[in-house]
C-alpha cells in the first residue's frame, strides 16, 4: 500500500456520507472525522490483510473493489465476499484486537482510507451513534449468514447456485428477462460462495445453459428465462 494524495480524489466527506458506520453524523463531525484518516492505494491481486495477523486498523473503501476469503489450515478457500465503495472492514480486530478473520485483497486498483484502532475507539466514545450504527450493521450481518448457513443446510448445488444468481441480478438491477451480469462470477467464486466444488458448480451451469434458463459467454451471463430461473428454487 502507498500513501494517496487528498486532492487526487473527491471530498472525503462526500464518501463518508454513504457509509453505514457514520450514519446521522452532523457534516461537521464527518468532516473531523475525515481528518483523522489516512488515503492509502493497494494495486490488483495486492494484500490488504491476511487472516490470523495481527493488525487492527478499520478501513473505508473510497473507490474500488476488494475480495475477502477465509481459507481453511489446508490452503482451500472456503468462503467469498466482496467488498465495495461505500462499506468498512477490520472493525472486530479494531474493537477486540483479536487476529484477522479473513484475507482481502484487491480485485482492482482501490483507495482506502484508514484508521488506527485507537483512534476508531476514542471516536465511538465521544460519538455513540458510531456505535449504535455498528451494532445495528452487526446484526444485519448476522442475519444474512444465518441465511446463508440455512441456504447450505437445506439446499442442495443446484439450489444453491440459482439463488446466488438471482441475488446477483437482484442487486446489479438485472433481475429481469434478457438481463446480464456482466462481468458474471467465475464458477471458482461461485464454488467458493455456496460452499460447493467448482465441478459440482460447472455442472449446474451447464445444465442451467442447456435448458435454456441462462446463455453464458466469457465472464458475462445472461437470463433467458426468468421463470425457470425460479421454479428450481
Amino acid at each position: 500500500m502507498r500513501p494517496t494524495n487528498r486532492k487526487t480524489i473527491p471530498p472525503l466527506e462526500t464518501v463518508l456520507t454513504g457509509v453505514s458506520l457514520l450514519a446521522g453524523l452532523e457534516t461537521e463531525v464527518l468532516a473531523e472525522f475525515a481528518a483523522d484518516l489516512e488515503l492509502v492505494t493497494v494495486y490488483t491481486g495486492q494484500t490488504v490483510m491476511e487472516q490470523g495477523e495481527t493488525s487492527t486498523e478499520m478501513y473505508v473503501v473510497v473507490r474500488g473493489r476488494l475480495v475477502g476469503l477465509l481459507l481453511s489450515p489446508n490452503g482451500k478457500e472456503v468462503a467469498f465476499t466482496e467488498i465495495t465503495s461505500g462499506r468498512y472492514f477490520g472493525e472486530l480486530s479494531a474493537l477486540d484486537g483479536r487476529p484477522r478473520s479473513l484475507t482481502i485483497s484487491a480485485a482492482e486498483t482501490t483507495i482506502l482510507a484508514r484508521m488506527p484502532a485507537q483512534r476508531l475507539l476514542d471516536w465511538m466514545a465521544r460519538e455513540p451513534r458510531l456505535a449504535h450504527n455498528l451494532a445495528i450493521d452487526l446484526a444485519e450481518r448476522n442475519r444474512a449468514l444465518t441465511e446463508r448457513v440455512f441456504g447450505l443446510v437445506v439446499h442442495d448445488v443446484d439450489k444453491r447456485v440459482r439463488a446466488l444468481l438471482i441475488q446477483q441480478a437482484q442487486a446489479a438491477q438485472q433481475l429481469k428477462p434478457g438481463g446480464v451480469l456482466d462481468p458474471s462470477p467465475t464458477h471458482d467464486v461461485i464454488a467458493n460462495y455456496i460452499g460447493a466444488t467448482r465441478e459440482a458448480v460447472s455442472r449446474v451451469m451447464a445444465r442451467l445453459a442447456a435448458a435454456g434458463v441462462i446463455e453464458t459467454g466469457r465472464r458475462r451471463l445472461e437470463i433467458a428465462d426468468i421463470e425457470q430461473l425460479f421454479e428450481g428454487l
